[in-house]
C-alpha cells in the first residue's frame, strides 16, 4: 500500500515537474514592425541577421550539420554561405530551444521591411510577359567586396539594420514561376533579397559561383529571423 502511494505521488510530482523552459534569447533583439496590408498588424523582426556565432551554437550542438569557413574574429559578422536547406535546420533548431514561432519573412514581409529603403526601379527592358525573366537584365547590381561587421549599413526607422548591405537574405517564398509565393518544402528555388531580388536553389551556398535560377546573383548568402509574437 505505502509503496503504491509513493508511486502514485511520484508519478504526480513527475507530471507536473516544469520542464525545460524556452530559450529566450532568442527573442532579443526582434523589433515589432507594422506590416501594412490585411488590415495591418505587427511583425517581430530581428535587427540584424543571424550571426556567426549564432550559427556555431548551432552546429556545436548538433543542430546543425554544416559549418561554413569563417575567418577568426567574425563572430559577429552575418552568416554567410549556406543554403535554404541548412537555413531551415537552424530555424528548426531555434525552435525547438525557444518554444516556437521563428521563420523566415516571405518576400512580400521582406519587401515591406525594406520600403523605406527601396529606390524607384527602372522600366524593364520587356513588356513581353514571356521575358519577364530577362526583363531586368544589365539593370541590377550586387555589391561586393567582403561581408561586413553587422550595423555596417543602413538601419530602418523601425530598427532594422542592413537590409542594403552586400548580404542578401533568404526569404520563406517560393519563386512564383513554380509554385506562388509561399512556403513549400518541394519549391526548388526560394526568392533572396537584397539591392534586389533574385531566385536561388535551395542546394546553392554561394549563388556568386554560380545556380543563380533568376536575376544577377549575389555575392553573399545569409537571412534574417521574424516572429508573428
Amino acid at each position: 500500500m505505502f509503496r503504491t502511494g509513493f508511486a502514485i505521488l511520484l508519478a504526480g510530482l513527475i507530471a507536473s515537474w516544469p520542464g525545460p523552459q524556452p530559450d529566450g534569447s532568442f527573442m532579443l533583439g526582434m523589433v515589432p514592425v507594422r506590416i501594412e496590408g490585411n488590415g495591418g498588424r505587427t511583425l517581430l523582426v530581428s535587427a540584424f541577421e543571424v550571426s556567426v556565432a549564432q550559427w556555431r551554437q548551432c552546429y556545436d550542438s548538433g543542430g546543425c550539420s554544416y559549418l561554413p569557413v569563417t575567418p577568426v574574429g567574425t563572430d559577429r559578422f552575418p552568416i554567410t554561405g549556406v543554403n535554404w536547406l541548412d537555413v531551415n535546420e537552424y530555424i528548426d533548431w531555434a525552435n525547438g530551444r525557444s518554444g516556437g514561432g521563428l521563420r523566415l519573412p516571405t518576400i512580400a514581409e521582406w519587401r515591406e521591411l525594406n520600403r523605406p529603403l527601396a529606390h524607384a526601379k527602372p522600366p524593364p527592358s520587356f513588356t513581353d510577359p514571356r521575358l519577364a525573366w530577362a526583363a531586368n537584365y544589365g539593370q541590377e547590381t550586387v555589391s561586393v567586396g567582403p561581408v561586413r561587421h553587422r550595423g555596417t549599413f543602413s538601419t530602418t526607422p523601425s530598427g532594422i539594420s542592413d537590409l542594403d548591405g552586400n548580404v542578401w537574405e533568404w526569404t520563406a517564398s517560393c519563386f512564383n514561376g513554380y509554385f506562388g509565393e509561399e512556403t513549400n518544402n518541394t519549391c526548388p528555388a526560394f526568392v533572396a533579397a537584397g539591392e534586389h531580388e533574385a531566385v536561388v536553389s535551395v542546394f546553392i551556398r554561394k549563388p556568386g559561383l554560380g545556380g543563380c535560377a533568376s536575376g544577377m546573383p549575389p555575392t553573399h548568402l545569409g537571412f534574417r529571423l521574424v516572429s508573428d509574437g
